[in-house]
């Protein structure tokens, strides 16, 4: 690359020079040396001199780093020139960092500075050298962040001080310097490929000046994504206004039913009572009916052993007119008594005892009669026990219907109560903008899967659960949280980038890493004025960002 040039027309390795320079400014400053001393060091190098009254302050020679080059006066020699050089046009930067390059002499790290340590300061310190507006675009680097070279590659591989792009009829754009002159057309209007000769920029190649119809595309461009933008910002309007309205109104809802509560509480608790009252009242009605039933069954019994008893309270009385009548067997057969027999026969006049009946026989067919007798009227009449008609089947009880009202009703109001303080909270107050938002599902197919994004709720990949909505995270990010886990973890995540739209559409999903997952989704709520701002007058471009 370029060499310095001494005064003297001799050439001197320049990095050396500076190099020399630095280590004596700070020797100089730290060992109490004469101005003269330095004055003498530069002249060796062949780098114009610092002034000596400048020179003697280690705050002016020798300053700690603080990041980039500046200008600062100098004699009456550099600042007869700063008028000129003030208004003088440097190739490679942009009329905002004119000023930068507007003095005599400027200061900088040179590239490869070491720290020197500082006896005085008892630290190490890293010199600045301080060099002339001559050393602009001289085809050296003198600097270590490339501010001297702005419109050369010679400082290439740093990325703080850039090559700007006038590019006029189109938008202007900065580029590295190690794309000056390199043999690409970088710039549309050929500046990068140029060099500077009789005062004029000379392309060093046969560059076609493109930017007016870059710009008449870009113009386009801009006119479309503005129109999109102002529609996004009239509905975002509308979307706010309605939030706004729609919240007062849940608020007031949630005051109405949180008023309600109280009665219907109350009504469930009468209706409770009175279920219980009715039960305890059914419990003993239920126990009356018990006893009532058991008595009914004894009753029967006792029927039953009463018919019994008088149907062979019959059968023995009927003995003798048997026997006297011989219709029953032989005369010489004796007639086997039963015990019980013989002590009836004294019990005419015992109670219970039927006088004037018929006397039956005790077996119709044995006796050989051939009329059948019926069995008395009281064992007819008789019910066995457990043969008592069943109840009917219970059919719902009045109070319980009431007590299921009363607690459907409370439920109710709890539940709304609850659904209307999730909405509320869902959307603080600076994110009304997407309210459209709530309860919509959108769907995006990318060739292998369905992603559905249901806000304010969940997320999923076919079926695959992605996560449940955690909340904005941003003015324009929100993330679904612990989503189904991966093999060995982790548990599956979406991130949501939104962009202003006047439509709610997923237009991009990626898996940055694995198992999270980012969304891009159009909205108009990310829709905003600052951003109309930059599309009417575009900031300039930088080499990182998206074109």
């Amino acid at each position: 690359m370029g060499q310095g040039k001494s005064d003297l027309g001799g050439s001197v390795s320049r990095p050396v020079a500076l190099l020399s320079l630095a280590a004596a400014t700070i020797q100089s400053a730290s060992s109490n040396a004469p101005p003269s001393a330095l004055l003498a060091v530069a002249v060796a190098t062949s780098i114009p001199a610092v002034p000596t009254d400048a020179a003697s302050s280690p705050n002016v020679a020798a300053a700690m780093v603080a990041g980039g080059c500046f200008f600062s006066p100098s004699t009456a020699a550099s600042s007869s020139s700063s008028s000129s050089s003030a208004s003088r046009v440097v190739r490679g930067v942009s009329p905002e960092d004119g000023l930068k390059y507007s003095g005599g002499m400027f200061r900088c790290i040179p590239p490869g500075a070491v720290a020197v340590y500082d006896e005085v300061q008892g630290e190490k310190r890293i010199a600045e050298i301080e060099l002339p507006a001559t050393a602009i675009n001289d085809d050296f680097c003198d600097c270590e962040d490339g501010f001297d070279e702005p419109g050369t590659g010679a400082c290439a591989g740093q990325t703080k001080t850039m090559f700007y792009c006038p590019n006029e009829g189109s938008l202007p754009l900065f580029v590295y310097t190690s794309r000056v002159n390199d043999g690409v057309c970088d710039c549309c209007d050929g500046s990068d490929e140029a060099v500077q000769r009789s005062g004029k920029l000379k392309s060093t190649l046969k560059c076609v000046n493109r930017c007016k119809e870059e710009g008449r595309i870009e113009a386009e461009l801009r006119e479309k994504k503005l129109q999109a933008l102002r529609q996004g910002l009239e509905k975002k309007s509308q979307i706010m206004k309605d939030a706004v309205k729609a919240k007062g109104e849940w608020a007031q809802k949630i005051k109405t039913l949180e008023q309600e509560l109280p009665a219907l509480e109350k009504t469930l608790e009468e209706a409770k009572q009175a279920a219980a009252e009715a039960a305890k009242n059914e419990q003993s009605t239920d126990s009356l009916k018990a006893q009532m039933e058991e008595l009914m069954q004894k009753n029967d019994q006792l029927e039953m052993k009463v018919a019994e008893l008088q149907l062979e309270l019959d059968n023995c009385r009927g003995v003798p007119s048997q026997a006297e009548g011989g219709s029953g067997g032989s005369a010489g057969e004796k007639k086997v008594v039963s015990e019980y027999a013989k002590w009836m026969d004294g019990a005419g006049s015992t109670p219970g005892a039927i006088e004037g009946e018929e006397v039956l026989p005790e077996d119709p067919e044995e006796e050989g009669a051939e009329e059948h007798h019926p069995a008395p009227a009281s064992v007819k009449s008789v019910s066995k026990p457990g043969k008592h008609p069943a109840k009917a089947g219970k059919t719902g009880k009045p109070e319980d219907e009431n007590v299921k009202a009363a607690e459907n009703k409370v439920k109710a109001n709890k539940d709304e109560v609850q659904k209307l303080k999730k909405q509320l909270g869902q959307l603080p107050e600076d994110q009304l903008g997407y309210a459209s938002l709530a309860g919509q599902c959108i769907n995006k197919h990318d060739g292998q899967y369905t992603y559905k994004l249901c806000f304010f709720d969940d997320a999923k990949q076919d079926h695959t659960s992605l996560g449940k909505w955690s909340g904005f995270k941003g003015p324009r990010e929100a993330e679904f949280t612990n989503g189904q886990m991966c093999p060995g973890g982790p548990a599956r995540m979406l991130r949501v980038i939104f962009e202003c739209g006047d439509k709610e559409v997923v237009t991009d999903i990626s898996e940055p890493s694995r198992c999270v997952y980012e969304a891009r989704v159009t909205t108009p709520g990310a829709c905003d004025e600052e951003e109309v701002a930059k599309v009417e007058k575009p900031p300039l471009r930088h080499p990182k960002d998206e074109l």
